[in-house]
């Protein structure tokens, strides 16, 4: 097969000048016009030069050749050509083959202004970005991504990049790499990474791998960004969680108190203990120290609080913070410094736990093998463990107080016959004290006193089940009962009440007469309620947190399942938040988060529901909502977001929020698919500049 082209010979005139004669494939003996010595002329000046040298070196190699360049056609156009030469038979001449390549030239010069532009762009990205081939080795990273790791680009590219996974994760990454084809081309994967200086780094990664027309893979290229601060985070909400759960199950203090010291140590490489100060503020007894010595923990069991008395002594009685980076030279240790060396402590922070009035409850302290003092991390833990430690102490003295109260309580009825109720069920006559009556604001005797009342004043709700209960009493052989059910309060209101009563029997065990006297259990269904709120709010926000969220979601899921109404989701994400915390403080970034709130509260519908999942990412439920109404709600909650100036320590914050939206589907299976889709689509918003709105 002939190469496609132009097919001339070049020969040496008598002048020693260049001729260009055309031939005629396949019969090349013959030129088809007479050779033309000027041919040279139409070569550009610039590339001119190169191809005589060439020309002359050639002249004497006879070694086959190709050379670009450009030339001026009859209409002055610039074009390329390419010239292919070969020795021609008689030893002299050469045969050329002469191909137009301006397209390909055209082509090529795009290619590389894409590249320069796609590594300026990419360049300049905050985000992590890196391109590798399929056997792991990295072929490009950007300004992000060397920082973060801490390596030059020179350093990284050639390497594979599992040298910066953890061995421990090797085999996750191969596995996710596994699953990748033509037909999946796109990962999403979450795994820990280590920097040049030994610390472990948690990165979200998503790749896009790159195929060629037959199929084979040829690169990937992968966009992280740093999850750490978000999985510690949500580590923490969950302890938070986890701990007012046990509050509202009732779980003695000490096992609650041990679950905010093992959840702080996790965090941390510390030990910790918590102290709990006695109701004559003069002594702090050990509460929670599972990981401490525990000769340790008896000799300082009972300490005396005062100024100078260690670390936690001095705490106590300053209520001021404590810290202690070298305890082997600190004076308020000299009288401990043997117990600790016992110990094997070298160093002790701690912190006042602070009561809602502000007096102390007791101590949190955090231990160290080697002498050294607290980072900013080390003191925004402390601060969460102390806030836990207070809400758990507080409430189980309160909840103490409540238990001794309604035993006080039961004893002054059992005497006073305060809050009885007597029913006489030969004469049905029923008598009802005045404290039962007050319980209902009620005059006594206000309402006709009979055994039908209870049924007039009892919850709807209620009634089946109370009616059951004394049912089964009064044909059991059990002359006890105990039910909890709401009486109508004059005002319309209910009152939640606790019914003790006893059955009396004759001698053919029939009942003759019931007496029991009614608790109000109002105060206590409001700690209870208090405490559920406490599990299910963002304490910061007073949204909803991301247990109580979950929980609307599938309840939402739930009803489109059944009656196939439209919903929408939104995840949302503060711009830049990290940058916001670094320049003006946490309590910038507690005042941004609050403002955002208002902005978002006054947009909600009634029927909408908003929730904090974690650090600066929110979401937000649209019942009745299709995917198009959602994104105008998103859109306008966008705009608002961006005119938001908050004000804090005489400067003024500027906000931007980027959101993602999804349509809830019939089929889904749960919360945690829908919101992995509209994360999709926010993370796909975060990709394309930020404070936009993207639909997945």
């Amino acid at each position: 097969m002939q190469p496609a082209g132009a097919w001339l010979r070049l020969s040496v005139d008598a002048d020693g000048r260049w001729t260009l004669c055309r031939l005629s494939p396949p019969d090349t003996s013959a030129p088809s016009r007479d050779g033309d010595a000027r041919w040279i002329e139409a070569v550009i000046t610039e590339d001119r030069a190169a191809l005589l040298q060439r020309l002359d070196g050639a002249g004497g190699g006879r070694q086959p050749w190709q050379q670009d360049c450009r030339i001026r056609d009859s209409a002055g156009a610039l074009r390329w050509i390419r010239l292919n030469a070969h020795p021609g038979a008689n030893g002299e001449d050469w045969d050329l083959i002469i191909t137009e390549i301006t397209d390909l030239k055209t082509r090529e010069q795009r290619l590389r202004l894409s590249e320069t532009r796609y590594r300026a762009i990419v360049g300049l990205q905050s985000d992590l970005v890196c391109r590798f081939l399929p056997d792991n080795t990295i072929t490009f990273a950007n300004e992000a991504y060397c920082t973060f790791f801490g390596y030059s680009r020179a350093e990284l590219i050639g390497r594979s990049f599992m040298t910066l996974v953890p061995q421990e994760e090797h085999a996750l990454v191969d596995s996710m790499m596994s699953r990748c084809n033509a037909d999946n081309p796109a990962m999403i994967s979450e795994h820990w990474v280590v920097r040049a200086d030994g610390e472990r780094r948690w990165v979200q990664w998503v790749d896009q791998a790159i195929f060629d027309a037959g199929g084979q893979l040829i690169e990937i290229q992968s966009v992280g960004r740093d999850t750490t601060e978000q999985r510690r985070l949500e580590q923490r909400e969950r302890l938070r969680n986890r701990v007012l759960e046990q509050l509202v199950a009732g779980a003695p203090l000490r096992a609650v108190l041990e679950v905010i010291v093992e959840g702080f140590e996790q965090e941390s490489s510390g030990r910790c203990s918590i102290l709990e100060l006695d109701r004559d503020s003069k002594r702090l007894y050990t509460a929670a120290a599972p990981s401490l010595p525990p000769d340790y923990n008896r000799a300082i069991d009972g300490l005396a609080i005062g100024p100078g008395i260690g670390s936690c002594g001095s705490a106590a009685a300053t209520g001021e913070r404590v810290v202690v980076e070298d305890i082997a030279t600190h004076p308020y240790w000299r009288p401990f410094r043997a117990l600790a060396r016992q110990a094997g402590v070298a160093a002790c922070w701690s912190e006042p736990i602070r009561a809602s009035d502000g007096h102390i409850l007791g101590t949190f302290a955090i231990y160290h093998d080697h002498p050294q003092g607290p980072d900013r991390e080390d003191l925004e833990r402390i601060e969460l463990a102390t806030n836990l430690a207070s809400i758990a102490i507080e409430r189980t003295r309160a909840s103490e107080a409540l238990r001794i109260s309604e035993e006080r309580l039961s004893l002054v009825l059992r005497g006073t016959e305060d809050g009885w109720w007597d029913w006489d069920l030969s004469s049905d006559r029923v008598s009802y004290s005045t404290r039962w009556w007050e319980m209902l604001g009620y005059d006594e005797g206000a309402l006709e006193t009979n055994r039908y009342l209870w049924q007039l004043l009892i919850h709807p709700e209620d009634q089946a089940r109370v009616q059951q209960v004394f049912d089964q009493a009064f044909n059991g052989t059990t002359n006890a009962y105990s039910v909890e059910f709401r009486l109508l309060h004059r005002d319309g209101h209910y009152v939640p009440v606790l019914s003790r009563g006893f059955i009396q029997r004759d001698a053919d065990e029939h009942p003759i007469r019931v007496a029991g006297a009614n608790t109000d259990l109002t105060e206590r269904k409001r700690l209870e309620q208090r405490l559920r709120e406490l599990a299910e709010t963002d304490d910061l926000t007073g949204l909803p947190n991301r247990r109580r969220f979950f929980a609307e979601l599938q309840r939402e899921l739930d009803r489109i399942r059944r009656h196939e109404t439209p919903a929408a989701v939104l995840m949302l994400d503060l711009d830049h938040f990290k940058r916001i915390n670094d320049h003006h403080g946490h309590g910038g970034g507690d005042a941004v988060l609050r403002a955002f709130t208002e902005v978002l509260r006054a947009e909600l519908r009634s029927t909408d529901c908003a929730g904090r999942l974690g650090g600066e990412e929110f979401a937000v439920l649209v019942p009745g909502s299709d995917l198009t109404a959602a994104c105008h709600f998103a859109e306008r909650l966008r705009r608002h977001v961006a005119a938001l100036r908050v004000e804090h320590k005489e400067a003024l914050i500027t906000v931007r929020v980027s959101i993602g939206c999804t349509q809830i589907r019939h089929d889904d299976d749960g919360p945690d698919g829908i919101l992995a889709r509209a994360d999709e689509a926010l993370y796909r918003a975060k990709r394309n500049g930020r404070d936009r709105v993207e639909r997945a």
